[in-house]
């Protein structure tokens, strides 16, 4: 008793401290609970997971409340049994009641009676909504089936509605991009043509490499009068590398405004590019910029591909290089991506995400997105391998770390194609092309995919289609 006496008496000793230090916080009233609606979730009978409204409440007289909810064509969503969750305020209630399963055929009418008996109507819509990406193969050809000489199909491009296909030491073949039915050719610029691209503004460019003293050139093909007009002559007499070209990229339009051109060969470690202005060289054809690239560590045995991020004069920049030879799979020789700034900070790919050798890649952008298409190959100890197209959403390059079986790495990696039959591939040849529309949904995003084998059967032409649609 003596113990309980103390403690109520301390008791007594601190509330009355407390109160003489400050004065206690009374209601005097209470707070209405007035707006009634708050949240509106949806869920699919079977499935745990909650697709939530498009906007939290609270909502305004009238207002209608969208839920997306996904849907594929081998599952299409059935908007007749789906299941409603509201969330409303307390001491308010909705008349009638939802529950079970509902049909969400049109809009369902919602009435919340709040704390003073006002009701508040509002309409709930379920909208149907697709993956934000789709893929699907649209066609697959050889050299055969394309009706090229050889099998060096050694660049390709989407320029506008066509697939332009540069035959090393050949034309240009065009073929409709939406079904590879042949349309065209254009007569090579000049001998050992090797690459094909088209600039930000359409044009098709095409390259030489550098190859028994021939020089590195590139032209882009004017439509006005059917000819290729010369952007850059690199001679060998004044420098040039020998197989300069084999590999090239360019950015910006090549006749407007300011612009790019980068060329690489094997067995360097150096990047080579020219600015030009309003379709003129600002750097002189015989002086390229030249960029060392020593995270490489050593010389790459096969071009590298190099994809400048922007326009601005100290823009970052995509490569992916391979120090692979013919006979030695040691991992240190595998194929690397990277991204690096000006100053050399490198943002790496995991190498467990893709196969040996990285043919080639195109990053690109669908609205606020960004995502990398690699060309990927394996490499036996005989130069062959089957071949995929991977495309990672790289928007957040922080993911590039992810492995295959890292948490989160379904959301990163979101296409990987069937892999093409046993080519082989000694010299590592391959390119990637992308183009991309506008739909009513979104966009259809094309890409191409090249890889040259051992005969025109081995070496084949891919087309698939990324159908993007707005969240």
């Amino acid at each position: 008793m003596k113990i309980l006496n103390k403690i109520a008496a301390l008791a007594c000793f601190w509330g009355a401290a407390l109160v003489s230090c400050e004065s206690p916080d009374l209601s005097t009233g209470r707070t209405d609970q007035v707006n009634g609606l708050l949240n509106v979730t949806i869920q699919i009978p079977g499935n745990p997971a909650e697709f939530y409204a498009t906007q939290k409440g609270p909502y305004e007289e009238g207002e209608e409340i969208t839920v997306k909810v996904p849907t594929t064509d081998e599952d299409p969503l059935d908007v007749t049994r789906l299941i409603c969750t509201v969330s409303i305020e307390h001491n308010c209630y909705v008349d009638p009641p939802v529950g079970g399963e509902m049909d969400f055929t049109e809009p369902y009418k919602i009435t919340v009676i709040d704390a003073l008996g006002n009701r508040h109507t509002n309409t709930i819509r379920v909208v149907p909504t697709p993956p934000k990406t789709k893929f699907s193969k649209v066609w697959e050809k050889s050299c055969t089936d394309l009706g090229l000489p050889s099998r060096n199909n050694t660049g390709i491009a989407i320029y506008g509605q066509y697939l332009a296909v540069q035959e090393y030491n050949g034309p240009v073949y065009l073929y409709d991009m939406k079904t590879g039915a042949a349309v065209k050719t254009i007569d090579a610029a000049r001998s050992f043509m090797m690459k094909a691209r088209t600039d930000d503004a359409g044009h098709l460019i095409t390259s030489r490499e550098n190859i028994y003293g021939a020089g590195f050139m590139v032209f882009y093909y004017s439509e006005t009068d059917q000819e290729h007009k010369l952007l850059l002559d690199y001679t060998a007499g004044d420098g040039c590398p020998g197989d300069l070209g084999y590999n090239m990229n360019v950015a910006g339009d090549v006749t407007s405004g300011t612009a790019y051109i980068y060329g690489t060969g094997p067995n360097d470690m150096t990047v080579y590019y020219w600015k030009l202005q309003d379709g003129q060289l600002v750097t002189p054809a015989n002086q390229p910029n030249k960029l060392r690239y020593g995270p490489a560590g050593s010389a790459w045995t096969a071009a590298p591909a190099i994809q400048r991020v922007s326009l601005d004069d100290n823009s970052d920049h995509y490569i992916s290089y391979t120090k692979w030879v013919n006979g030695n799979s040691d991992e240190a020789l595998k194929s690397r991506f990277n991204i690096f700034t000006p100053s050399m900070e490198v943002t790496a790919l995991n190498a467990a995400d893709h196969e040996y050798r990285l043919l080639g890649f195109n990053v690109f952008k669908v609205e606020d997105d960004t995502y990398l298409a690699l060309n990927d190959q394996g490499a036996d100890q005989w130069a062959g391998g089957g071949a995929t197209l991977k495309v990672f959403d790289i928007t957040d390059t922080s993911k590039m770390e992810l492995g295959p079986d890292d948490d989160g790495y379904g959301d990163f990696c979101i296409f990987t194609s069937d892999m093409s039959v046993w080519i082989q591939n000694y010299f590592s040849w391959g390119d990637v092309a992308v183009y991309k529309e506008a739909t009513s949904t979104g966009y259809d995003v094309y890409i191409a995919t090249s890889i040259v084998g051992f005969d025109p059967g081995q070496s084949i032409v891919r087309m698939y289609k990324m159908s993007y649609f707005r969240q």
